[in-house]
This record gives C-alpha cells, sequence and structure tokens, in this order.
C-alpha cells in the first residue's frame, strides 16, 4: 500500500468532489468502475467467492436456482408456513434472537436494507447522469433484476423454496429503494456517515471458468465533529470491519479495519421444511485508500480459503496508455490470481496458476 501511495502523493490533485449522493460520476476509483451492468455481475457472484459456495460457473444449475427463487417469492405465504411463522419474523425480519443461528436478519439490515437502498439510489443517479427518462423506474428494474439474480445464483443447490429470498426481495430490498429515494436519507447515509459503494471489479478466470475479486461493499466514515481528522470506519459485505479513518487533506484518505470474512454458508435444513443459510466467518483485516468516497485501491488478508489474500487497485489510479486500468491479485487456497480491468468494462479478465 505504500508503494501505491508514492504514485497517488505525486499525482495532481484530482477534480472536485461531484454532486451525487451514492454516484458521483468520478473518473477515478470504485466510482469510475461503478455501472448496473458490473453491480449485478458483483451482487450475483460475490456468494460464490465464499468457500463453500465456490464453484465453477458450469457447475451452477442456473435453471434451479431461477426455479427456487421463482418459487419462493411467487407464493411467499407458503414458503413462509413451511419454515414457521415466528421463526420467520425473528430469524428474518426482527432482531429477536441473538444466536449465532439465527442472525439472518443482520445482513438482511445491513446489506440489502442499507447498502441495497444505497445502491438503487446510485442508480437512480447513474441513469439521471446519461439521460434516462424515468431514472427512478430504470434504477428500481435494475435493483429487482439484480436482487432476482443474487438470490437464483446463491441458491442454485436448494432443493426445496428458501425464506431468504421472500424477505430479501419482498421486503428488504423494495423497502431500501423506497427509504433512499428521501432526500433527507440518502444525505444522512451520505454525508454525514460518508457512506460509498465499494464494490469489487470482477474479473473472469478462463482458467477456472469463475468470476474473481466480485461482491458488493460498502465503506462507512463517521467523524464526530467536521474539523477531526480522525474518524470510526465500518466496511460491511462478505467481510464486516470496524476500524479508523484518517483524512488525508487535498490527497487521499485511508482506512484500517479488523473483523471476519465470511467463510461459509449452511443451510438449516434439518429444522425446516424450508431452508434458511447461516453464515460461519474467520478473520478478515484490510487496508483501504480512497479519495471524495471513491475507493482507490484496497489490500485485505483472511483467515477464508477462498479470499487468503486481496490487492485492488482500482480504474483512474494509473492510466497506462491514457486508459483507466484496474489490476486485481488475489490467493485461494495455493493459487494465485491476477486480475485486469477498464472502467468503461463491467467485467475484466483473469489468470491463474492452477485450479
Amino acid at each position: 500500500m505504500l508503494v501505491l501511495a508514492a504514485p497517488l502523493s505525486a499525482q495532481t490533485p484530482m477534480e472536485p468532489a461531484p454532486q451525487g449522493y451514492f454516484y458521483k460520476g468520478l473518473g477515478y476509483g470504485s466510482d469510475a468502475a461503478f455501472n448496473p451492468a458490473s453491480e449485478i455481475i458483483n451482487g450475483a457472484f460475490g456468494i460464490m467467492q465464499i468457500s463453500s459456495n465456490w464453484v465453477p460457473l458450469d457447475d451452477v444449475d442456473w435453471s434451479q436456482g431461477f426455479r427456487v427463487t421463482w418459487e419462493s417469492i411467487s407464493n411467499p405465504g407458503r414458503t413462509i408456513d413451511a419454515y414457521g411463522r415466528e421463526d420467520f419474523l425473528k430469524d428474518e425480519m426482527l432482531p429477536a434472537r441473538l444466536d449465532w443461528s439465527s442472525l439472518q436478519w443482520v445482513p438482511n439490515y445491513t446489506l440489502h436494507m442499507i447498502g441495497g437502498g444505497a445502491r438503487n439510489r446510485a442508480f437512480t443517479e447513474w441513469y439521471h447522469a446519461r439521460g434516462f427518462a424515468a431514472p427512478a423506474v430504470w434504477a428500481f428494474g435494475t435493483t429487482m433484476a439484480h436482487a432476482f439474480a443474487v438470490e437464483a445464483v446463491e441458491h442454485y443447490n436448494a432443493t426445496r423454496p428458501t425464506v431468504d429470498p421472500v424477505a430479501d426481495m419482498l421486503f428488504f430490498d423494495p423497502v431500501g429503494a423506497l427509504l433512499f429515494s428521501n432526500d433527507g436519507i440518502a444525505r444522512f447515509f451520505s454525508q454525514t456517515l460518508n457512506m460509498s459503494i465499494w464494490s469489487g471489479q470482477p474479473v473472469y478466470n478462463p482458467a477456472v471458468n469463475t468470476f474473481e475479486n466480485a461482491g458488493e461493499n460498502y465503506g462507512l466514515h463517521y467523524f464526530f465533529r467536521d474539523t477531526h481528522r480522525v474518524g470510526v470506519f465500518a466496511y460491511m459485505g462478505m467481510s464486516h470491519l470496524f476500524g479508523v479513518t484518517v483524512r488525508g487533506g487535498d490527497l487521499f484518505d485511508w482506512s484500517v479495519g479488523l473483523g471476519g470474512a465470511v467463510d461459509e454458508l449452511n443451510a438449516q435444513d434439518d429444522r425446516y421444511q424450508t431452508s434458511s443459510l447461516v453464515a460461519r466467518v474467520k478473520l478478515d483485516g484490510g487496508v483501504f485508500l480512497h479519495r471524495h468516497g471513491s475507493l482507490l485501491a484496497s489490500m485485505q488478508m483472511s483467515q477464508a480459503w477462498s479470499q487468503t489474500f486481496r490487492l485492488t487497485v482500482y480504474p483512474g489510479v494509473f492510466s497506462p496508455g491514457g486508459l483507466a486500468t484496474g489490476f486485481y491479485t488475489g490467493v485461494r487456497g495455493d493459487d494465485m490470481i491476477v486480475g485486469i480491468s477498464f472502467a468503461r468494462l463491467p467485467v475484466g479478465l483473469a489468470f491463474s496458476q492452477t485450479r
């Protein structure tokens, strides 16, 4: 990260912070890489970065994932009844249970309602910046298509309907979109909590037929006073980290956090006629460089098999030949992966040593 910091600090100051709460139209960092296509890929295939879900794409039963997701949401009453109405409310909807096997409501609030709401607002701003008529309508359609893709890939090996898409697609995703359509709420998360969308740079690896470095993450930075240089940092996604953010003035800010990364998702099929997923986590930590909320580079290390090491440099930080190019390198098990991406393309190309 110090090697990256040297050329960044030597550059002339980047353009001023533009308008927009969650999509700012910047020419560098995670904001430059943001678009609906890349977000759908990040959302759908981020789940496959988890050890228990990592498989080549040709092992994914796409039709099963679509069928289970559709059956789950097209008859939500039957799906909930099979799981148990009280258990559904306490596990998925309300923070009523604190045991580890009953915390499905945590990502529902953090990643679907808050994260999904911010992303829906970013979609609206992205479509508006490109002159689409009715950008809010386009954004909500993209949000629901994104949500269906996420659930279909997540449940491609499920054998029966599951309450996860019922809670997410029929409540938390649309409620988040509605909440963040309010300027006051969007302003609070964007300007008071300094929340930004830090999605990955998905790259396709033909050697193993997988998407690498996919995932939707969010950085939040709270300063008790506007004059404070050091604030509280939180990172949400497949990793949940907590730490500090340090403002860097005219150059870039940096954050460091420690927490846990999701390593496995296990179904609770033994208790119910329908399923729900429980996460298992391992230690994870990271360092992040960012400017105007746009992530420039990050480095994370984890005990999780599929996420041992990740180093990402976003487009616009370096521009060889005038191209806004991003780079990624990571370690999964004993395999090293290297990837390259471009701001104008939703997916890049990766190479690895072995399967």
